[in-house]
């Protein structure tokens, strides 16, 4: 029995220690991409272009990992405490556009009189993961 463990652990790191996991995930995501377009659209050309973007995004990010310090940062493996800064400062940076962009969209939509629900959304899903993210941190940090 623990050589079953240790074969299905050893097997794990190969997968998610290697960066390949990047990938797996990549291509998940750009296969429920795919379906949903092709769901949406029946447009199988769009379908596989979105599987190809998002899946050969990450099969870049992959082979470059190594040999790049920016693309590890973009892969999700920082090689140092300079990059895991950078990665922070950058996730902050997102997320501050991500909530600018989405209280602006709801404002322009209620101003014009258009349905502004999807960025109330995106609004209040941004304030409860920051709300949530600083409760949680300062509970656990």
């Amino acid at each position: 029995m623990t050589n079953v463990h240790w074969e299905l652990s050893d097997m794990s790191t190969k997968i998610f220690g290697s960066g390949w996991w990047l990938v797996l995930v990549g291509l998940a995501v750009g296969g429920v991409l795919g379906a949903a377009d092709l769901v949406a659209t029946g447009s199988s050309g769009r379908a596989l272009t979105d599987v190809a973007i998002v899946a050969g995004y990450t099969i870049l990010l992959a082979l470059f990992r190594a040999r790049s310090d920016t693309a590890s940062v973009l892969a999700g493996a920082p090689v140092d405490e300079r990059f895991e800064s950078i990665n922070l400062h950058a996730l902050a940076g997102a997320g501050v556009v991500a909530g600018a962009v989405s209280l602006g969209g709801f404002v322009l939509a209620e101003v014009t009189g258009h349905d502004g629900s999807a960025f109330a959304i995106l609004a209040g899903a941004v304030g409860i993961a920051y709300i949530g993210g600083v409760i949680w941190y300062r509970w656990r940090l």
